[in-house]
């Protein structure tokens, strides 16, 4: 019974001996202060306060528009885009031909005409018939021998249901061109001795790319008699 008693003592001495660490350290230890000593730099641990919390949250919001930006594809430049008139047409003909032509090229949603009168015009005619139906006929006998410009003359007086075939600021380059209708057999045309005051009109196209530009200009050799420009700037309202 002794032996036993001894036995026991010894035991519980050795666990008392154990639990504080005497035989090494064992990594049980549950206390607090063993815990602390096992933690790494547990001197920079602290505990957040609200104040740090909102500061944290700040700080992640100020970061987020940068990180956006530079993780962002790049914004798609729009094409350049560029403004041209075609003037000026005096003469019905040319202006059709035109809109057939930029209808086409599918540039006419683009295009805007601009009527204004013009002094100095040197008009080419033949003589006025008496119906519209006679009018319409000569038209289509000129079309049939190339003069694809011609139309009839609208405005009431002595040249109502005449023909037009081309109008010049230059009376030389009216004479020029008179000259050509004869040699192509258009006989009984006549320049006028005195110019005169005309519509005409521009033909601007906007919004025009560098393809579309460069159509425009292709364009533009089918009108020797008109000139293409940059659009002049618009008068302020």
């Amino acid at each position: 019974m002794r032996a036993f008693v001894l036995v026991l003592f010894m035991l519980n001495l050795a666990l008392f001996g154990w639990l504080r660490g005497m035989f090494g350290n064992t990594g049980l230890s549950g206390r607090e202060p063993g815990r602390l000593e096992q933690q790494v730099a547990a001197e920079r641990i602290r505990v957040l306060t609200d104040r740090d919390v909102q500061q944290l949250r700040r700080r992640a919001a100020d970061a987020a528009p940068a990180a956006t930006a530079a993780t962002a594809p790049p914004a798609v430049q729009a094409p350049d885009t560029t403004c041209l008139e075609i003037a000026e047409f005096a003469g019905g003909g040319a202006l059709a031909r035109l809109r057939e032509r930029l209808t086409e090229l599918k540039l006419i949603d683009k295009s805007s005409e601009q009527m204004q009168e013009l002094a100095g015009w040197y008009s080419i005619t033949l003589p006025a018939v008496k119906t519209r139906a006679e009018a319409e006929r000569r038209i289509e006998e000129l079309r049939s021998q190339g003069e694809r410009d011609a139309l009839i003359v609208q405005a009431s007086g002595p040249l109502r249901y005449g023909i037009e075939l081309g109008a010049f600021h230059d009376k030389d380059q009216a004479r020029k061109q008179l000259a050509r209708l004869e040699r192509r057999g258009v006989k009984g045309a006549r320049v006028a001795d005195t110019p005169a005051v005309k519509q005409v009109v521009r033909v601007r196209l906007r919004g025009l790319d560098a393809a579309g530009a460069a159509q425009v200009d292709v364009l533009q050799k089918d009108f020797p008699q008109q000139k293409l420009q940059a659009c002049a700037p618009e008068p302020a309202p």
